[in-house]
């Protein structure tokens, strides 16, 4: 091998181990400051908490009141599905730019008790594998109002424009959706009842 071409291997071999190290250093930079945001939630939102923020402004308390902001983005809530190894922050709204952020808040649907009804992008990191959970699965929410946690019970597929399983229930149940892969019309829906 001639010198010429060894030593356009060697850049080139360590043109892409510099890429690797910078892409790698990226990936785990934003983890870290995902997992903390994520901490962060969780422990402003604990049951220990939720009394104090009840009583700010002589009991008139406003949803602003009660919630978190974390860069400018208020933050209602975290979800984590220990089986996907899954942990997220959550958002008020279901449009691109906020699952896009993290986990969506269907608007309309309850905080903490009833049907509270969540969306997420079904993308890798996301709820690419919410299709593997079984009856049983457990989820943990932590909303604004305080922490449920739930038993998986119920995977259906629906149509993207069936909405009967987001009507609020007497049951404190977690409704969870997110998109079937190369099926445009579908929606996978979890549903987790309360462990009480």
């Amino acid at each position: 091998m001639n010198k010429k071409l060894k030593k356009s291997i060697i850049i080139f071999a360590i043109t892409i181990l510099i890429i690797i190290a910078i892409v790698s250093t990226f990936f785990i930079v934003k983890y870290f400051i995902n997992k903390s945001e994520i901490d962060t939630a969780t422990k402003f939102y604990t049951e220990d908490k939720i009394q104090d923020r009840l009583n700010i402004n002589n009991g008139n308390v406003t949803k602003e009141d009660l919630t978190l902001k974390i860069n400018g983005e208020t933050v209602f809530g975290v979800i984590s599905i220990p089986k996907i190894n899954y942990q997220g922050l959550v958002y008020e709204g279901t449009n691109i730019s906020t699952l896009d952020k993290g986990i969506g808040h269907f608007e309309n649907t309850p905080y903490l008790d009833g049907n509270v009804c969540l969306a997420g992008h079904n993308y890798a990191g996301i709820w690419k594998n919410l299709y593997t959970l079984q009856n049983g699965d457990k989820i943990t929410y932590t909303s604004f109002l305080g922490t449920k946690e739930y038993e998986v019970n119920k995977m259906v597929q629906i149509e993207a424009t069936d909405w009967t399983l987001l009507e609020d229930t007497d049951n404190n149940i977690l409704t969870l959706v997110t998109c079937v892969k190369n099926q445009p019309s579908q929606r996978l829906c979890v549903q987790a009842k309360e462990v009480i």
